[in-house]
C-alpha cells in the first residue's frame, strides 16, 4: 500500500512543477502575440506543425518502443545500452527526416518567408532538440517525479529567457523558437547522465539489439505506430500548414493562438495525468493478464474522461477571461476558437486515452483505421468547403474529424479488452461542473481585474468538486 504521506508528496511536486510549466506556457502565449507579428504568429505555428510531422513521423514510434519496454530494461540492468541504442537510431533518421521537411519547404513556398539555407539549420537543431522529450519521459518513470519536475521547469524556465534573449535580436518565429530548442539540447545531456547513472555498456548487448529477429519485431510494433502518429499529426496539427496556405499566415495566427489556449490547458491536464499515472499505469500492466488490463485501464478511464469532459465546461465558461489575460489585444476576438477547440481537444485527450489499449496489448495496427478516418473526413472538410468569411468552421471541421476517430479507435479497442469506466463518476463530474456556466448569466465584463479573480476563484472551485467526486477512484487506482 503506497503511503498517503508519499501520495501527498507525488501530488504536490507534479501539481507545483505543472503550474510551472502551465505558467510558462501562457506566459509564452502572451509574449509571442505581444512581441512577434500577426504574420510571424503564424509562421510561428507553421514551423511547428513541420517539426511536429517530423517528430511524429520519424522519432515518436522508436520512442514509444522504448517507453513500453523501460521497466524490462531497468529490471534487466539495460537501460543505459537501450538508451544509446535509441539515441543513434534517432540521430541516424535525422538526415531523412531533414530532406522530408525540405520537400514540405518547396511543396508549401515557404520561399515567401525564409530561405532554405536558414530553414534546414533550424530544422536540423529542432530535430536535435526532439531527443529531450523522450528522456524527460523516461526519468519520471525510472528516476522519479521530482527529477521529472525539476528537469521541466527548468528547461522551460532557461528556454524562455533564453527566447526573449535572441527574439529581441531577431523578432521572427525563428528567432524565438531558437531558445526553447537550445535549452532542451543542453538540458538532454544531464538527463541523459541521470537515467544511465550506474548502469555498464554492454558492446553485446548493443550489438544483439540489430541482430534480424529484434529488428523485425521492434519493426512490427513501429510500423503500425508510424502510420498512426502520422495520422494522428494529419488531425492535430496539418490543418495549420492546410489555413496557411489556403488562406493566409495571419488567418491561422487568429486560430492557431485560440486554439492554443484550451489546447494549454488540455496538454497541462493530460501531462499531470501522464506523469502521475503513466508510470503506475506501465507497472500495473507489466506480467498481467487480459482481465487485470481491463481493469486497470478502466480504472484509469473513470478518472481521466470525467475530468477532461468537466475541463471543456469549464473552457467554454471562461474563455473570454482567458483570453484577455493570456494573449494579446489584437487577439482579444479569438475566444471563441478556444471554446471550440476545447471540444476537439476533448476527442484528442480522450482518443489518446484509448489508445493505450493498444500499446498495453502490443497491437499497434487496430490504430490506424480510425486515424486514416478522422484525417480524411478533415482533409475533406478543410478543402471542399470555403470557409474564409466563416474561419470558425475550421476548429468545428476538426473536431467533427476528432469525434469518428475517437468512435472508431473504442470500437477496435474494444476487441483487445472490455472497455467499461464507470460512468456514475461522469455524470457526477459533469453536474458539480456545471454551474460554472452561470457566468454567462450575470453578463461580466471581462476586463483584466474581473478576469483575474474569475479565473482563480472558478479554477478553485473547479479543481475541489473534481477531487472530491473522483477521490475513491484515485485512492483505488494508487493502490499497489
Amino acid at each position: 500500500m503506497v503511503s498517503v504521506k508519499e501520495n501527498t508528496k507525488d501530488i504536490l511536486v507534479l501539481t507545483a512543477g505543472k503550474a510551472i510549466q502551465l505558467s510558462i506556457g501562457f506566459a509564452t502565449l502572451r509574449i509571442i502575440t505581444e512581441l512577434l507579428s500577426e504574420q510571424e504568429v503564424g509562421i510561428y505555428y507553421t514551423l511547428m506543425a513541420v517539426v511536429n510531422l517530423l517528430s511524429f513521423v520519424f522519432f515518436n514510434p522508436l520512442g514509444q518502443f522504448y517507453t513500453r519496454n523501460l521497466v524490462h530494461w531497468q529490471q534487466t540492468g539495460n537501460i543505459k545500452n537501450a538508451t544509446l541504442v535509441m539515441i543513434v537510431l534517432r540521430l541516424a533518421a535525422i538526415p531523412v527526416a531533414l530532406l522530408t521537411a525540405i520537400s514540405v519547404f518547396y511543396l508549401f513556398d515557404y520561399t515567401q518567408y525564409f530561405s532554405l539555407g536558414s530553414y534546414s539549420v533550424f530544422i536540423t537543431i529542432a530535430l536535435f532538440a526532439l531527443v529531450h522529450g523522450v528522456l524527460l519521459s523516461s526519468a519520471n518513470i525510472l528516476i522519479g517525479r521530482v527529477t521529472f519536475t525539476l528537469f521541466a521547469a527548468t528547461t522551460l524556465i532557461v528556454g524562455l529567457a533564453s527566447s526573449l534573449v535572441l527574439a529581441k535580436i531577431n523578432e521572427t518565429a525563428m528567432g524565438w523558437m531558437y531558445g526553447l530548442f537550445l535549452a532542451q539540447i543542453g538540458f538532454s545531456y544531464f538527463l541523459y547522465r541521470v537515467i544511465v547513472k550506474g548502469n555498464p555498456i554492454s558492446a553485446k548487448k548493443i550489438k544483439s539489439a540489430f541482430n534480424k529477429r529484434y529488428v523485425s519485431n521492434v519493426f512490427l510494433f513501429t510500423l503500425p505506430v508510424t502510420i498512426t502518429l502520422s495520422l494522428q499529426w494529419g488531425q492535430q496539427t496539418s490543418f495549420r500548414l492546410i489555413v496557411e496556405d489556403l488562406y493566409s499566415a495571419q488567418a491561422l495566427a487568429s486560430i492557431a493562438v485560440g486554439m492554443a489556449l484550451s489546447s494549454a490547458i488540455f496538454a497541462a491536464v493530460e501531462s499531470l495525468a501522464t506523469q502521475f499515472y503513466l508510470p503506475i499505469y506501465l507497472r500495473k500492466i507489466t506480467g498481467t493478464s487480459v482481465s487485470e488490463r481491463a481493469v486497470i485501464w478502466n480504472q484509469l478511464a473513470s478518472i481521466l474522461m470525467p475530468f477532461y469532459i468537466s475541463l471543456v465546461i469549464y473552457v467554454m465558461a471562461f474563455a473570454p477571461f482567458l483570453t484577455k489575460l493570456l494573449v494579446a489585444e489584437k487577439f482579444q476576438n479569438v475566444y471563441v476558437y478556444a471554446m471550440l477547440g476545447s471540444i476537439f481537444e476533448l476527442f484528442r485527450v480522450s482518443t489518446n486515452l484509448v489508445y493505450l489499449v493498444s500499446q498495453s496489448e502490443l497491437n499497434t495496427k487496430t490504430t490506424i483505421t480510425p486515424y486514416l478516418i478522422g484525417f480524411t473526413a478533415m482533409l475533406v472538410s478543410l478543402y471542399w468547403f470555403d470557409m474564409s468569411e466563416d474561419l470558425w468552421m475550421v476548429p468545428v471541421a476538426l473536431a467533427f474529424s476528432y469525434s469518428l476517430t475517437l468512435m472508431f479507435m473504442v470500437l477496435n479497442m474494444r476487441k483487445l479488452l472490455p472497455l467499461r469506466p464507470n460512468l456514475s463518476i461522469f455524470i457526477a463530474s459533469i453536474m458539480v461542473t456545471t454551474p460554472l456556466l452561470s457566468i454567462y448569466y450575470f453578463e461580466v465584463e471581462p476586463t483584466f481585474s474581473n478576469s483575474l479573480v474569475i479565473l482563480v476563484v472558478g479554477g478553485l472551485y473547479f479543481m475541489v468538486v473534481q477531487y472530491f467526486t473522483m477521490r475513491n477512484s484515485i485512492r483505488e487506482i494508487r493502490k499497489t
